[in-house]
């Protein structure tokens, strides 16, 4: 519990505040560097979806750029956050999650010069025609990352029930939830997978809630995609000795003793990307990688790299190798293909 109060009030503290990264002194550069402005949703303290991002938008202040954030931006606060930076003349503006999509949409006509990117899907009804020449946006198959986790949690549970805890009721999160379900049933048919769709991505109680309620219906695995609220998740597994996955960034340090992989999206090589992009020339559009461009991925095995077997292992290497190769590693879907809690 300490630890997760010592992560949180950090977050806390910083919450909703905006930070300016000037250039880093040490860079040489012959050209004026692009002005890149980033909005989180959460808190960076997260060690998975904000704090990928944001080490990413560091990568761009140790190469010259000049960087500032905000975090823990409300959804009623988008479209006037993202205003904010592009009237201060930021030359890339970025929205960290699909919740982003519709504000930009909105604001992008707005600022012609400027450049808007969404790390999330296009808003529902829009089509790659409808995006404005300086906006982009990124689809990612965080879906086929979880069906992977799925694999190997099937293999591990004892008890044939896993708890899934998820943020959001969003198209992503519930591609995620029903990823893993079918990952599951890969190598066990008999497992039954207990999704909780918290509603919220940052409250680490209702993650606490969510994974304590799953462990005391019998659930000896823990799988979660909520960010903070997955924080939560993941103390009371430590707290109680579960075995459990996490999402966004590798989370070891959280449970190291518990946490068998993450699944996630490189969001630092995104973030960092985008400005090269727009000095390449070729910024704009809509992105769609997964697992097969090396964009969504597993963390390390860490503790379990000799505890999960060499069979398993191998099937994941052979699930990546499919995906690499173009084929569909499971089915897309929003259905709650799950046993709903």
């Amino acid at each position: 519990m300490k630890k997760l109060l010592a992560l949180m009030v950090a977050g806390v503290m910083m919450l909703s505040t905006a930070a300016v990264c000037p250039a880093a002194e040490s860079a040489e550069t012959t050209e004026p560097t692009l002005r890149v402005a980033l909005l989180l949703p959460g808190s960076l303290n997260d060690g998975g979806w904000n704090a990928a991002a944001y080490n990413g938008l560091m990568e761009l202040q140790d190469e010259g750029y000049e960087c500032a954030f905000t975090e823990g931006v409300a959804i009623a606060d988008i479209e006037q956050g993202m205003r904010n930076y592009a009237s201060e003349g930021y030359d890339l503006v970025i929205g960290h999650g699909a919740e982003f999509g519709e504000p930009a949409m909105r604001v992008a006509p707005e600022f012609p010069d400027t450049k808007f990117f969404v790390s999330g899907k296009m808003p529902d009804g829009v089509t790659e025609e409808d995006i404005p020449d300086n906006t982009a946006f990124m689809d990612m198959a965080e879906y086929e990352g979880a069906y992977l986790c799925g694999i190997i949690a099937g293999s591990m549970t004892e008890s044939n029930n896993i708890g899934y805890i998820a943020g959001l009721e969003s198209a992503n999160q519930l591609a995620c939830l029903a990823g893993f379900v079918q990952g599951v049933a890969k190598t066990n048919e008999d497992a039954k997978v207990y999704g909780v769709v918290t509603g919220t991505f940052e409250d680490p109680n209702k993650g606490m809630e969510a994974a304590n309620s799953l462990i005391d219906m019998g659930a000896d695995i823990i799988a979660q995609s909520a960010d903070s609220t997955g924080v939560g998740a993941l103390e009371v597994c430590e707290e109680r000795d579960v075995i459990c996955f996490g999402y966004g960034g590798d989370q070891y340090e959280m449970a190291p003793e518990q946490l068998v992989t993450c699944f996630y999206t490189d969001n630092k090589s995104v973030i960092e990307a985008q400005a090269h992009l727009i000095e390449e020339g070729t910024f704009g559009g809509l992105w769609e990688p997964g697992v097969g461009d090396g964009i969504v991925l597993l963390s390390s095995y860490h503790n379990f790299e000799d505890v999960i077997s060499d069979d398993v292992k191998a099937l994941v290497e052979s699930e990546i190798e499919r995906a690499e190769n173009g084929e569909e590693l499971c089915e897309y879907t929003t259905e709650r293909i799950d046993e709903k809690m």
